[in-house]
């Protein structure tokens, strides 16, 4: 997981400011694929792409309560805010991860979670 450690700071992406063309797409499939893991081994931890506004880096990747997501569709996690994505309640509270958390994202460090996406960068025609 390429990205796991700049999805994980405020100043991660060198503060926002060298946010990579895959990052947004990258976090969909890091939470999408690390919350089913966290609940099939019911985990207490879920995942949660969060839309930083303001300054620094707008992607981050957060930790929130299983039991407030229950009945919020694993779609809604993976996306920001701002894509319509799941907002938590104002005041929540990031909780700390359990054990089950820690060994789901140490073992995602062995998976291919990268290789889900692909980016193309192509150089347009100047007259």
């Amino acid at each position: 997981m390429k990205y796991w450690e700049d999805f994980q700071s405020k100043w991660g992406f060198e503060d926002g400011d060298a946010v990579p063309p895959d990052a947004y797409l990258l976090r969909q499939v890091y939470v999408r694929e690390l919350n089913r893991e966290l609940r099939k081994r019911k985990s207490g931890v879920r995942l949660l792409a969060w839309d930083r506004p303001g300054m620094h880096n707008p992607l981050l990747i957060v930790r929130i309560l299983a039991e407030s997501v229950r009945k919020v569709p694993l779609g809604r996690l993976c996306v920001g805010q701002m894509a319509g994505g799941y907002d938590p309640e104002p005041g929540w509270q990031e909780p700390e991860p359990d054990t089950v958390f820690d060994q789901v994202i140490e073992a995602a460090q062995e998976l291919d979670l990268d290789g889900m996406v692909e980016t193309r960068v192509t150089l347009r025609r100047v007259a």
